[in-house]
C-alpha cells in the first residue's frame, strides 16, 4: 500500500502546544491530520499514538482542532508520546456522520489508520516499533476494527484503545478477531452504544481484550459537557433518543487506565 504525503505546514495552538497540520492520501482520498510532537531528548525516538475522533469530527473550525482534541493530545504528549489526530471527515466533505454512521464507516476509517501509521513510520522522531491507536465512539469502533487480524500494516501497532465503541454488526463483523491487545472503556448507562455486546466480545478473547465498564457513565463520559439528550438519534436499546455527557469519576479513571495500558504496551 502506497501513501503520498502531500504537504506539511507548521502552526501553533493554545498554551504553546506544538501542532503540525499534515495531509496524506488514502487510496485517492486526501486526508488532514494534526501531529502533536512530544518534547523528547534530542535524537531520541518516541512512541506515537494515532487518535480517531467520534462521529461529530474533531474541528472547532476549518483546520482548528477543538479543545477536546487538544486536551487529549496534551495528555498523551505528557507521557512522552507523539500524537497524530486523523480527520476522517473534512477530506470527504463531511462535518458529521452521527445521523448516518455509514457515510464514513469504521471500515473505511481502517484505511485512514493504515495511512496514518505509514506516515508516522517515516518520521525520524517516531519509534515505529512502539505505535498505538486510540479512538472515541465512531472512532472507537474504527480502532476496534483496525485491531483485526486481517488488517495489514507497514508498521503494526502494539495496542488499541476504544472508548465506548459499538461492537454490533455492521460495525464489527461476526468473524472479527483481534491481533493485538485491546482496551475497551465502556459506560454502564450508555444507551447509544450499549456495553453488553462489547462485554461479551471481551469474554470471548480474555487474553487479548480488557473491557472496563464505569458505573453511572453515559456515552461520552470523558467529555466536558453535562449529560443531555441527543435528539434525532434513536437508542437501539430503549427506542428513545440517546444521551451523552460527562461522568468525572469515569473520565479520570478511564484516562489513567488508558495511560497505564499504553505504557505496558510500549515497554
Amino acid at each position: 500500500m502506497k501513501f503520498l504525503l502531500l504537504c506539511v505546514c507548521a502552526v501553533l495552538v493554545a498554551r504553546a502546544q506544538a501542532q503540525t497540520h499534515i495531509q496524506f492520501d488514502n487510496h485517492g482520498t486526501q486526508l488532514d491530520g494534526y501531529f502533536y510532537a512530544a518534547q523528547t531528548t534530542k535524537n531520541l525516538k518516541a512512541p506515537a499514538v494515532v487518535a480517531l475522533h467520534g462521529c461529530g469530527g474533531m474541528l472547532e473550525k476549518p483546520h482548528k482542532p477543538n479543545a477536546r482534541s487538544n486536551s487529549y493530545a496534551r495528555l498523551l504528549n505528557q507521557q512522552g508520546w507523539h500524537v497524530l489526530f486523523v480527520d476522517s471527515l473534512s477530506g470527504r466533505n463531511k462535518r458529521s456522520v452521527c445521523r448516518n454512521l455509514q457515510n464514513v464507516s469504521p471500515a473505511i476509517r481502517v484505511g485512514d489508520v493504515q495511512a496514518a501509521l505509514q506516515w508516522l513510520s517515516q518520521q525520524a522522531m517516531v519509534d515505529s516499533s512502539r505505535l498505538g491507536v486510540v479512538g472515541w465512539s465512531h472512532g472507537g469502533s474504527s480502532a476496534l476494527l483496525s485491531s483485526g487480524q486481517n488488517v495489514n500494516y507497514a508498521a503494526a501497532p502494539r495496542a488499541f484503545v476504544a472508548f465506548y465503541p459499538s461492537c454490533d454488526p455492521p460495525q464489527l463483523p461476526q468473524d472479527w478477531r483481534p491481533q493485538q491487545p485491546v482496551l475497551m472503556l465502556l459506560g454502564e448507562s450508555d444507551d447509544w452504544t450499549p456495553p453488553a455486546t462489547c462485554q461479551a466480545l471481551a469474554a470471548r478473547y480474555p487474553d487479548l481484550i480488557q473491557a472496563t465498564t464505569y458505573a453511572h457513565a453515559h456515552h461520552g463520559f470523558d467529555s466536558a459537557w453535562p449529560v443531555s439528550t441527543i435528539k434525532g438519534i434513536i437508542s437501539p436499546a430503549t427506542k428513545k433518543f440517546v444521551h451523552a455527557g460527562k461522568e468525572p469519576t469515569a473520565k479520570a479513571a478511564s484516562q489513567t487506565l488508558m495511560i497505564e495500558f499504553l505504557k505496558r504496551s510500549f515497554q
